[in-house]
This record gives C-alpha cells, structure tokens and sequence, in this order.
C-alpha cells in the first residue's frame, strides 16, 4: 500500500512575505507611472505654452518691425487748439479699451502727434498688485497691401467730405500688390474702407511757385459710390469716438486741406497691444490687440504681465532699456522696442500648479532704425 503524500500550501509567513514584496513592486510601478503622467503634463503645457508665445510673439514681432513704415520722421500732427485732443485706441463706436478707458496721443507744444511707436508706461490694468501696472504699446504704419494711394483725391471746403477718383492712365507712384491687377474698390466688402479707419492725407495746395504741401488724419464715418464707375465719397463727419475729425480745431484738421489741386491718401494701420480681463470669467488676464475700426481681438490668453523698454538713437549714441522716455527725446528716435516681460501661464493647473514662462526679446522697428542711424540728408535726425 502507497504511504500517504503530505500536501503544503504556503505559510502565513510566506504569504504575508509575498504581499508585502507585491506590494511594493505595486506600489512603485503606480509611483513610476503617476511619474510619468506629471512629466508628460508639464511636457504638453510647456509645448502649449510655447506654441501660444509664438503666436502672440509672431504678429507682435511683425507689427512692431513696420513701425513707422510710411508716416514719416517726424509724426503726423493731430487736431489740436479748441476742441477736445484726440485719444486712442479706438473702433468705429467705443474708445475705453484700456483699463476701462482711453489714452492720450504725446504732446508736443501744445499739439498732439501720431508716431511710429507710442509707449505707454504703466497706463495698462494691474494684474498682480506685487508687480504693478502693466504697459501698452501703440504702432503705426501705413496699408501697403490696399491701393487707395493710386486715387486722386480732392477736399470739399468743410474738411469732412472727400472725393477719390481713380485716374486713366494710373499715375508712376500707383504700385499694386503682387497678384493685384487694379485698385481695389474702396468700398470693398472684405478689403475696403470701414468705419473708423484712420486715412492719411498728403496733399499739394495751389499751384506753382506758391504750392505748399499739407497732411493731416481722418477717420472714416461713412464710404459711398461717386458720380462715376471709379469715383468714392469718404465722410470724415466730426464727432468720432477718437476725436481725429474736428473741422473747427486750430491746427491739424482735414480742413486745412481745402483747396488742393492733388494728392493722395494711405490707409494707417494703428495697433495698441494691452492686456485686459476675459469677459467669460472675469478673472483670466489676456492680451488683446486693437486695430484703428475694428473691435480688439484676443491674441493669447493667461498673459498676466507685460512691459516694455525701449532703445532711443539720441545724438549719435544708443540710449538703452529706457522705460518712459528722458525729457528732451521723443518717440521718433526709437529704434528697438525690448519685452521686457510678456509672463503667460498654462491653460490648467495640475497637480503641482500652474506651468508660467516669461519671455525677454527685442524687435528692432526697421523703419526707424534706418531713419535715426542712417540719415538721408537734411532729415529731421
């Protein structure tokens, strides 16, 4: 007869031994891969927020590099004298963008003017009270892509009617967008002007010897057909939001333009970048972009500081990081705008809070770099 086999499990011990070894491989597995999941977190927010620098950085590199294209070495004065100053920056129906309300233009003597480049030091909201007040930056260049310059354009006597006429044959200073075949019409539903579009002026008043010229801003109020195929009537009605068109002002009104024998007009694209709270919220800082007509869009959102400094040619010699300009120098002689600070966070916190960057660059405004440090003789500088 076979003996009996004796059958084992395992102990207590060895089962107590095996759970608590389990255990562990357990727990740090869960520990690797709870690890894993926070870096690819941080990894996707970082690659998010660096997509979103790149957007806000993109289009304000590329407003800020044309700076001045257009306008001039010495800025464009606005009306001033009787009236109330011009302020910016403005659609066609409000003007109380920038921390609930609106900015002034710089004076110079008395006369406000319209530069390339108008810093604005602390007059943006305040996100963070530690840090303070946010700035603003203003640019101005003009449309090179719309061809209002190749009309022909005549004042009425009041400074608040203008007629464009497109001559035949187009005159030599006509030069048309590549891919463009004539001057758009101005009335264009997608391109044309629109309501609050700021249009410099510069014109040629009487004739021969005693010619002079002129320029001068309006803002557009209203665009309608001409008498013929290729003629626009452009109203320049005083009472704008913006206070550009004032007829009765002292000095730097389109009335002063009465009277002229020929000239043209570009459109200006003035951009103010300011930092304002989302209205879904209430809470989320973003940056927003205003164009001169046009309701300001968000660029980026969770921006929740920004600064600038700025780099003026002054006699020669490159002033540096100059927050608010010095007495005695003016935005015409600035040649590269410094971000100080443009700080955005992550779209969500995670388990260690919110992912912020803070990006530090410099953009040199072409336009104005070759004005000051390449001077074409008997400019201003």
């Amino acid at each position: 007869m076979p003996g009996k086999r004796k059958t084992r499990g395992f102990s207590m011990t060895e089962l107590l031994v095996s759970m608590a070894i389990g255990s562990i491989v357990i727990g740090g597995a869960v520990q690797m891969f709870s690890q894993a999941m926070r870096a690819h977190w941080i990894t996707s927010q970082r690659a998010e927020l660096q997509q979103d620098f790149r957007a806000a950085t993109n289009i304000m590199t590329r407003d800020i590099s044309l700076a001045g294209s257009g306008i001039g070495d010495i800025g464009i004065a606005l009306p001033s004298g009787t009236g109330t100053l011009p302020v910016y920056p403005c659609s066609a129906i409000a003007c109380n963008y920038v921390n609930g309300g609106s900015a002034a233009y710089p004076v110079q003597t008395g006369v406000p003017y319209l530069y390339g480049i108008v810093p604005g030091n602390n007059l943006g909201i305040t996100v963070n009270a530690a840090q303070g007040p946010t700035d603003i930056i203003s640019i101005a260049y003009t449309d090179v892509n719309f061809a209002i310059n190749c009309y022909q354009v005549t004042m009425d006597a009041t400074g608040t009617v203008a007629t464009f006429t497109l001559p035949a044959p187009l005159p030599v200073t006509c030069i048309l967008p590549p891919g463009l075949a004539a001057p758009q019409a101005l009335n264009d539903g997608v391109v044309g002007l629109k309501q609050g579009d700021l249009l410099y002026f510069q014109v040629t008043i009487g004739v021969g010897a005693n010619a002079t010229t002129a320029s001068a801003i309006g803002s557009v109020s209203s665009v309608a057909p001409g008498a013929g195929p290729n003629s626009f009537i452009i109203g320049f009605t005083a009472g704008d939001v913006g206070h550009i068109n004032q007829p009765t002002a002292a000095g730097g009104s389109l009335k002063q333009l009465a009277g002229n024998t020929s000239g043209s007009a570009t459109r200006l694209r003035y951009i103010t970048y300011y930092l304002d709270i989302s209205p879904n919220d209430g809470v989320t800082p973003r940056l927003m972009r205003a164009v001169a007509g046009q309701t300001p869009t968000p660029v980026a959102e969770n921006v929740g500081y920004l600064k600038f400094s700025y780099d003026l040619f002054n006699a020669g010699a490159v002033v540096a990081s100059q927050n608010s300009l010095p007495a005695g120098t003016a935005p015409t002689m600035i040649t590269k705008v410094n971000i100080a600070h443009l700080t955005m966070r992550s779209q969500a916190p995670g388990a260690t809070g919110y992912q912020g960057l803070d990006l530090q660059t410099s953009i040199a405004a072409r336009n104005m770099t070759f004005q000051q440090e390449y001077p074409i003789a008997g400019s201003a500088y």
